[in-house]
């Protein structure tokens, strides 16, 4: 018996057991892995957004920008290795000035930092770098993943709360307005929980169709988008985050770094029907096009697989971007279930400001 059970152990599972343990719900994380954050979680790009792109009425937005705040606190008081390095995007052409002066606008309406940048002192940072315009967003990082799993999950602990890996999901039933929750580690066992979370992303449809109560018309479809992240051997040129004008799903190939200074581009975006984290080195040439149009001088000798991620969308190949999807009784209809679907970039970004959102919920759930 217990109040909280999460499904789900990636940044956004434990970030909200972080929040809801801490106020006093003892709570239990379920994630099938032997380590937590172990699929899309570690397997993106590690970067703190501002929250420039996203319309201004979207919880995506406000949950971006206030979670930016909490990360970078929460990195300092855990002494979570982490920079932040600033963002240029810039506009290669003259059709992309347009959409750069949307993304100012759009960024504008959002009361986030951003301004036009000094060509001179773009070029003076990142020697190389070829554009017509730039923007530069002087919030954005990027935070070392893995520690901040680590500390994410020693603060749950601390509050009370349990971390059950290689626990898989099996179903659930509301039984005399409790949740009992079917699990299976080495043998299969049963949880009874006053409220049931799903964060479990990339499996979350499969998830959900197992939850009595819930109706398929209240599932959104997931649509895998798989990444490909190509690194970059010697010394990086660049001091800033390099980013190009972004398309409909993807903030587009470009410059980011690891904590100790690496540099490795990426993430292109492909739709598959399975979660494949397999790495097709044909890619290579596409990837040189692209960062060509920025940085000619790049060695295509140094460019070298690096890893793939894969971002569950609730967007249509063909549709445009979706917001967050954080579905309570009023939408779905079950009674103290609460149901997180396209939680991706930027996820990692929000996670601490989504865990305050669903605590709240909770918290109203209590009353």
């Amino acid at each position: 018996m217990t109040d909280v059970v999460i499904i789900g152990g990636g940044v956004i599972g434990l970030a909200i057991a972080k929040v809801v343990s801490q106020s006093g719900f003892e709570t239990i994380v379920l994630e099938k892995n032997d380590r937590a954050g172990d699929d899309t979680s570690s397997r993106n790009s590690g970067v703190i957004h501002a929250g420039l792109y996203y319309p201004e009425d979207y919880l995506k937005t406000s949950l971006c920008i206030e979670g930016n705040k909490l990360l970078y606190k929460y990195a300092i008081d855990k002494n979570i290795n982490h920079k932040k390095y600033g963002k240029c995007i810039i506009a290669s052409s003259d059709f992309e000035i347009a959409k750069l002066e949307n993304i100012l606008k759009q960024a504008k309406r959002n009361n986030v930092e951003i301004y036009e940048a000094d060509i001179s002192k773009v070029k003076e940072d990142n020697p190389g770098l070829i554009f017509k315009k730039a923007l530069f967003s002087p919030s954005s990082g990027v935070i070392d993943v893995p520690e901040y799993v680590t500390a994410l999950e020693g603060d749950i602990q601390h509050y009370g709360g349990l971390v059950s890996l290689n626990t898989s999901f099996l179903n659930a039933e509301k039984e005399n307005g409790q949740f009992r929750i079917n699990c299976e580690s080495d043998q299969k066992f049963s949880i009874s929980s006053k409220f049931l979370i799903n964060c479990s992303g990339l499996n979350s449809e499969d998830n959900l169709s197992s939850i009595k109560g819930i109706q398929k018309k209240d599932i959104y479809k997931n649509y895998y988008a798989k990444g490909h992240y190509f690194k970059y051997s010697g010394k990086t040129p660049f001091s800033n985050l390099i980013y190009p004008i972004a398309d409909q799903h993807s903030l587009g190939i470009h410059v980011g770094f690891d904590l100790a200074g690496g540099m490795r581009f990426g993430p292109d975006i492909e739709f598959v029907d399975k979660i494949d984290y397999s790495f097709d080195e044909n890619l290579k040439d596409k990837f040189l096009k692209s960062i060509n149009q920025y940085w000619p001088e790049i060695n295509p000798d140094k460019l070298h697989p690096d890893y793939t991620g894969i971002r569950p969308k609730i967007t249509k190949p063909n549709e445009t971007m979706q917001d967050f999807s954080i579905q309570t009784k009023k939408q779905h209809g079950l009674d103290r279930f609460i149901n997180l679907q396209g939680i991706e970039s930027p996820g990692l970004t929000s996670s601490l400001a989504i865990g305050k959102y669903v605590n709240n919920l909770l918290t109203q759930g209590e009353k």
